[in-house]
């Protein structure tokens, strides 16, 4: 992968309020006697109450008091501050405090009465009250700053104030802030993550990417801001380690709040009714009312997540036992909440405490949802365990294929005994042992997996047998005597909902790899309602290939917004639990190949090549190296698409699909170095090997590539591959229309199809769509000028596409 450190050439950080904004600013302030600006912390809230009332071109000079916690107690303490000639008792009631107040106050020079109250929520009643109302009669201009939760405790300050509300940065902000320090587009995934990571707030922002870039856990891979590849484990996790906390050291307080706050760190966060009744109510409200913690619909949690995360690596293994002696058995409703699970088993770890089967299962379920394999490992670990077996085989069996350890898993296996397996944990071992070397005790195994004394147990097992031989089965054809097979499998009643997902998500494949694109969208889209819909937690061994199979699928029917949308979702394990993502850069780098986005495109690929340096798990590296090799050769890099297409042929792979995509892809790159007879060669049996195992939409796109290549000659094993498509959709009903008009010399309509295809986004095809017309129409009068025109406009990123005359 090519990558850079940022920052040796980077702009500073833009300013977080333009000069124009500090104008419209200080203009409510000219209208007004007071003004509040509202934000949490890190959004410049202090900053920019300075600005407006101290960069005032008459040169105010400024009085300004910085709140802490604790004065609310201390009766006209603020005001002592700003005024320390003024001399009142405690007991001096409002009326005697004001008229001493405006008294001292228009003893002042006129330039010298704006006065600025930081944290005004922290200032003490009294003053607040009595400064407001010296405001409202115009002998004094007041600037303060609150916390938005504490905006409601606030009337007399409010009453007499214009409010400019400082809400967190959106995606668009951060991109823009980002490519105006490090001079490089910020990829999406980047700009997701630190929103979550820092709340939008633009001085955790500005504390996080600056060390992220130093660290080099963010780089520039051919000028995008990414996630450095090289450090994927808990990428998030660490981005929140860089910014030390501000927030806990201000709140200050008692053994209380203390607990309060290290538990709620410890376990992510806490079910606000089960902490009111385990833990000091008064400590609760402190950490809300200061913006610590916030209440989000019963759930108590850190307003920074960056902040939880810090306390929790910095958290001394001493005090962390401490806590787990008093606490750890008190709050069963939290325990039971999504995502808490995985934060609980790493407490239980550092304190050198077992973890329950129930603990260890859940816990390597959302490391692996999260892409975080090595702790899926570690959680299912025999020696971090309450009993002596092997606990949450399904997730441990995952974890081990994500990282490649195909001995440990062989080992595992050969440790168990299928009677204990579930009917979900029984299919990745029933395809382990079909997957060995045929002996004698292969199928004694597999018999014994699935034999029961009762019936009806051992019709399911066998189901699972059998949804284990299909699903291999996909890997290498289609077809539908396949199709039906899964079909019937999908409807029999014989699955668990997991694996019935799976025979789902499998019978979309089929589908798809036999050209019918509805419908293999409709049967991922069910697996996905079975997973997501369903009371349990779905694991990622379902819920990763469902989606990856939707993502495909939606490509494939050219319903490329949906598509982008699903990887979205697919990729979301760094935040939440919606998918490990473990194919996003691929995935990515396919939809941006079929819209034309070059330089995305570009980066997903070499995403996707740095994750595959040790292992390649799905098999995918050849293709990706063709696809890299397509797109360099679009942005004119001939020489490094020629070196990416010889390590590519190196990489084959086992599954056939995959492999044929890996060689119509090559092709496709070596057409657009201007090499057909190379492209010819390579597609040669391609498709006739993809029809004998019936992978009709392998079988269309090499015979397209070929006719695109070629020319006519080609046509009739096109015409062949797609003429009993019945009501075809998506890129295989493309093909047919593009057959047909192509065999009757329709010009007309294969504008109109390129035409069609750049509406919906399709730009690669509509490029190779248009360049065919070119190349067909050679005569002057054979297109219209403007046609023409057209038509080179959108045959430009396959400008170099060429076919032989016949």
């Amino acid at each position: 992968m090519t990558e850079s450190r940022q920052g040796q050439h980077a702009d500073p950080w833009p300013p977080p309020f333009s000069e124009s904004y500090v104008k419209d600013a200080r203009a409510l302030l000219e209208r007004r006697p007071a003004l509040v600006v509202v934000g949490p912390p890190g959004s410049g809230r202090n900053r920019l109450a300075a600005e407006i009332a101290g960069l005032d071109p008459d040169g105010t000079a400024v009085a300004r008091h910085v709140a802490h916690h604790g004065e609310k107690d201390l009766r006209w303490f603020t005001v002592q501050q700003l005024l320390p000639r003024l001399d009142l008792a405690p007991d001096v009631d409002d009326r005697a405090a004001e008229a001493a107040v405006r008294a001292a106050v228009q003893t002042l020079p006129e330039h010298e009465r704006t006065f600025v109250l930081t944290n005004a929520h922290l200032c003490d009643p009294a003053s607040v009250r009595v400064l407001s109302r010296v405001a409202a009669t115009g002998d004094l201009r007041l600037v303060a700053t609150l916390a938005p939760e504490t905006v409601i405790s606030q009337p007399h300050l409010l009453g007499v104030a214009e409010v400019v509300q400082l809400l967190p940065l959106d995606s668009a902000a951060v991109t823009a802030l980002l490519q105006t320090r490090f001079g490089a587009v910020p990829h999406p995934t980047v700009v997701q993550v630190l929103l979550e990571r820092t709340a939008g707030s633009y001085g955790v922002l500005r504390e996080v990417c600056d060390a992220a870039c130093e660290a080099g856990i963010i780089v520039a891979v051919e000028g995008v801001l990414v996630l450095n590849p090289d450090r994927t484990d808990a990428t998030s996790e660490r981005l929140s380690a860089l910014w030390a906390p501000e927030t806990v050291e201000r709140l200050g307080g008692g053994p209380a709040i203390a607990e309060l706050i290290d538990l709620t760190a410890l376990l992510g966060g806490l079910d606000l009714a089960e902490a009111r009744r385990r833990l000091d109510p008064t400590a609760i409200d402190v950490a809300v009312a200061h913006g610590t913690l916030r209440d989000a619909a019963g759930w108590l949690r850190f307003a920074s997540h960056a902040e939880a995360t810090v306390l929790r690596r910095t958290m001394a293994p001493e005090r962390q036992r401490e806590l787990f002696d008093r606490w750890a058995d008190q709050f069963p409703s939290t325990l039971d909440r999504p995502g808490v699970a995985l934060l609980a088993a790493e407490w239980w770890l550092a304190t050198d405490h077992p973890l329950s089967p129930e603990l260890a299962s859940r816990a390597a379920r959302e490391a692996n949802l999260a892409g975080r394999h090595q702790r899926a490992l570690a959680f299912t670990d025999p020696a971090h365990h309450e009993v002596d077996s092997v606990v949450a085989p399904l997730e441990r069996a995952y974890a081990f294929l994500e990282l490649g350890a195909l001995d440990d898993l062989a080992t595992m296996f050969e440790g168990l005994d299928p009677q204990d397996l579930s009917e979900d944990e029984l299919l990745p071992y029933v395809r382990w042992v079909a997957r060995r070397d045929a002996g004698a005790d292969q199928q004694d195994l597999l018999d014994r997996a699935t034999s029961s004394a009762d019936p009806q147990a051992a019709r399911r097992r066998t189901a699972v047998r059998s949804l284990a031989g299909l699903v291999d089965r996909c890997q290498s054809e289609s077809g539908d005597e396949l199709v039906s097979e899964l079909r019937a499998l999908t409807f029999s009643a014989r699955l668990s909902p997991g694996n019935r997902a799976l025979a789902f998500t499998a019978l979309s494949t089929a589908q798809r790899q036999s050209g019918h694109a509805d419908r293999a969208v409709e049967s991922a889209e069910f697996a996905l309602r079975l997973l997501l819909d369903g009371p349990d937690q779905p694991s990622a061994f379902h819920l990763d290939v469902a989606r990856e199979a939707h993502v495909l699928a939606l490509i494939t029917a050219l319903d490329l917004a949906e598509a982008d949308q699903a990887i979205t979702d697919y990729s979301s394990g760094v935040l939440g639990l919606a998918g490990s993502g473990r194919m996003t850069a691929a995935l990515r780098c396919l939809l941006d190949l079929v819209r034309g986005d070059v330089q995305d495109a570009l980066v997903n690929a070499r995403l996707c090549l740095a994750a595959l340096r040790h292992h390649d798990p799905h098999q995918i590296r050849g293709r990706v190296e063709a696809m890299l090799a397509l797109v360099l050769v679009q942005s004119g890099r001939h020489d490094e698409a020629h070196d990416l297409l010889e390590v590519s042929r190196t990489h084959t792979a086992r599954r056939l699909q995959h492999d044929l995509e890996r060689r119509i892809t090559q092709a496709c790159a070596h057409d657009a170095l201007a090499e057909p007879e190379e492209a010819l060669a390579l597609l040669t049996g391609v498709a006739a090997e993809a029809r004998s195992h019936q992978l009709r939409l392998a079988e269309i796109d090499a015979c397209v590539l070929s006719v695109q290549i070629g020319g006519p000659p080609y046509l009739p094993q096109l015409i062949d591959a797609v003429d009993d498509l019945v009501e075809p959709v998506g890129t295989p009903a493309v093909w047919q229309t593009f057959a047909r008009a192509a065999q009757a010399y329709d010009i007309p309509g294969l504008v109109a199809l390129a035409e069609e295809l750049e509406v919906r986004e399709a730009r690669f095809y509509a490029a190779a769509v248009a360049q065919y017309v070119l190349d067909m129409a050679r005569r002057a009068t054979d297109l219209r000028p403007l046609t023409r025109t057209r038509l080179q406009e959108l045959a430009d990123p396959v400008s170099h596409r060429h076919i032989e005359p016949t």
